[in-house]
């Protein structure tokens, strides 16, 4: 076994590689080896998966495009549909995922551990569905690390975590931890953009003892958010009022310039910068765009086109058919939609159940008509039992009891003999 993962010569390797260029560390070499062990621990998708996100990144005349999944099922739909990404969202696993007792809004008030916990259960999912269909690679997974839920420790720790889980993409909003929002409401804080560089720094650190170079995004919600807590950083101070409010933070004055100025400051230490916004606003998106440009020509952009924006009667058909498009054109090569699974679970489960309410079984056989409708292009739902692996099973049990087995499920399977 190689002990020398922990040796200088072997980080100065990692860390010279091109993969790092333009890539700010405000730690040394030593102080990654001195939290090595010396041998390397092995996190096989989070490695494949995060050069991978780089490469589809990096392509030219074209951007990496992906929905959030609220639900290990609606990931593996993408996958069937050979997605190239899968992204998953916090506030889909406060409303969805969470590993806690309830529902909730996006205040990260879930067990800080639910998103790598469901990050794990897709993966496990896909690997078993990988198997099956004997495919070749796995979408990356791009996750929300929310504000770390606390401060450097805490993001040091669930980056960790998120890298045990597999990820690829990991990113941390600017906001403070404590008093952390939805970024489509009121009431956010944003905190000093040393503090939150510091963020960065764990963040890389973590991937960085652990070897793997999974992707750092930089989210500040600067733009929308009214408040800050602490005037002592001479690049957040320009912009802010001298007064306190009630809650005991500093008022901002200037949102847009501030977003603008706190995202050149993290793009010396991510991967890829997003601007989170109220609006689908082309003119910002392009302002913003070229900003960052400017001073990090080869910066990777981000845009969450997020169902919190009402996209109804905003557009020509023309004008949505290209919107991703010209915003790839700027520079924003990931794209996403945020809570897309929250969305299609609950609309699509209040329409049934609003069809079938008191009893009405055409409603069922409608849900059966348009299953195998959508199975004539190549949807396998419709088999709910090999959807959630019992034809692995199945596999499983021949292997170890034999073919004649009266044990096995599939003989007597309505599946296999009616649909």
């Amino acid at each position: 076994m190689n002990q020398t993962f922990n040796k200088i010569e072997t980080v100065e390797e990692y860390l010279s590689s091109e993969r790092w260029s333009g890539i700010k560390r405000d730690y040394s070499v030593n102080d990654v080896c001195s939290l090595r062990p010396s041998y390397k621990v092995e996190h096989t998708l989070s490695e494949i998966g995060s050069e991978l996100l780089l490469d589809l990144l990096y392509r030219k005349d074209s951007w990496v495009s992906g929905l959030g999944a609220a639900t290990a099922q609606q990931a593996l739909q993408m996958y069937h549909l050979d997605y190239e990404i899968i992204y998953v969202s916090g506030w889909q696993v406060a409303a969805e995922s969470n590993i806690g007792a309830n529902t909730y809004p996006d205040l990260s008030l879930y067990p800080s551990n639910s998103t790598p916990n469901f990050v794990k259960k897709i993966n496990n999912t896909l690997l078993r569905r990988m198997a099956e269909l004997d495919k070749k690679k796995l979408p990356p997974i791009i996750a929300d690390g929310e504000s770390g839920f606390g401060g450097i420790y805490n993001v040091y720790e669930l980056t960790n975590q998120f890298i045990d889980s597999g990820v690829s993409g990991i990113h941390f909003e600017d906001q403070l931890a404590s008093e952390k929002k939805c970024g489509h409401v009121g009431g956010k804080v944003v905190i000093p953009t040393h503090e939150y560089i510091k963020k960065l720094n764990a963040a890389r650190l973590s991937s960085d003892v652990l070897g793997v170079p999974v992707v750092i995004i930089a989210r500040t919600d600067a733009m929308n958010a009214k408040l800050m807590t602490s005037d002592f950083d001479d690049r957040d101070s320009k912009y802010l009022s001298k007064n306190r409010t009630s809650d005991g933070y500093y008022l901002i004055e200037n949102n847009h310039e501030m977003a603008i100025t706190k995202s050149l400051n993290y793009a010396e230490y991510a991967d890829v910068v997003w601007c989170e916004t109220n609006t689908p606003d082309l003119g910002f998106a392009k302002e913003f765009a070229d900003e960052i440009k400017k001073s990090h020509p080869n910066k990777i952009l981000a845009y969450n086109c997020s169902p919190s924006f009402n996209w109804l009667d905003k557009f020509t058909k023309k004008e949505i058919e290209n919107f991703q498009s010209e915003l790839s054109s700027y520079g924003y090569k990931l794209q996403f939609v945020s809570l897309a699974g929250f969305h299609s679970l609950a609309s699509s489960m209040y329409d049934l159940a609003s069809k079938y309410k008191g009893g009405n079984m055409s409603a069922i056989l409608e849900l059966q008509q348009f299953e195998k409708k959508l199975s004539k292009d190549g949807y396998t739902g419709i088999k709910h039992q090999q959807e959630v692996g019992g034809n692995y099973y199945e596999k499983i049990g021949e292997a170890l009891l034999g073919d004649e087995s009266e044990l096995l499920s599939e003989k007597d399977s309505t599946e296999n003999t009616q649909f």
